[in-house]
């Protein structure tokens, strides 16, 4: 993609805000979803657009530093990546660059002009194979809200249960790739952040289980 995607968002509308890193680090806490898309080639059809989406949840606070990120992601070869922070409301959207290497972009955004942008003249199928979401405070069924359009198309989300499922996807070797940048290749470390096997319900499943109090960023 383009290195302007910044220019995509309306700073009349939205207050936009640039600035270029100096040693910004940002929090990914126990409450937020870290996750990549990967759409089908199947996409579009009959007005349908079929996404697959892979997520992390972590068990404690971590802050991550974007220039250092910049400078691991050039070593593997990985020329951008942009990272959506996703909150619930916010006066402006704020975006921090950085290329020690690779050239990082991280959009501090609310839902409202998230949305706005996925829908705005078909973008979204460019700028999303160089991005990894960070959801603040939300759960899958909230990832399934805020792309329920994509490019002013009906959405499908799914988790890839294919018959390929068993095998390494491009989708999740991104993901790895993203976090392996994001804490310096410390596998033992990522390996305890991530709480697979002892996630909650209400973090991971595609619809409401009426025995689960939902916290949702879409819920007053």
């Amino acid at each position: 993609m383009s290195n302007t995607v910044h220019s995509d968002f309306n700073p009349q509308e939205t207050g936009l805000i640039k600035s270029v890193s100096d040693n910004f680090e940002f929090p990914i806490d126990i409450n937020d979803t870290v996750f990549t898309l990967s759409l089908k080639k199947s996409t579009y059809r009959e007005g349908l657009i079929t996404i697959i989406s892979k997520m992390v949840v972590f068990n404690e606070l971590k802050y991550v530093n974007l220039d250092d990120i910049s400078e691991i992601l050039s070593g593997m070869k990985i020329k951008q990546l942009n990272i959506f922070s996703i909150k619930g409301q916010l006066d402006s959207v704020n975006v921090i660059n950085t290329d020690k290497g690779s050239k990082v972009m991280y959009f501090d955004t609310d839902v409202e002009q998230f949305v706005k942008f996925s829908n705005y003249d078909g973008k979204f199928s460019t700028f999303n194979k160089n991005s990894l979401y960070i959801l603040r405070g939300g759960n899958f069924i909230d990832i399934k809200n805020l792309f329920a359009t994509i490019d002013n198309h009906c959405v499908n989300l799914g988790r890839g249960g294919t018959q390929k499922s068993h095998v390494l996807s491009p989708l999740d070797l991104r993901l790895s790739s993203y976090l392996m940048a994001m804490f310096n290749f410390d596998y033992k470390l990522i390996n305890n952040l991530n709480t697979f096997n002892y996630l909650s319900k209400d973090r991971y499943l595609s619809w409401n289980d009426t025995s689960i109090k939902f916290k949702s960023i879409y819920k007053s």
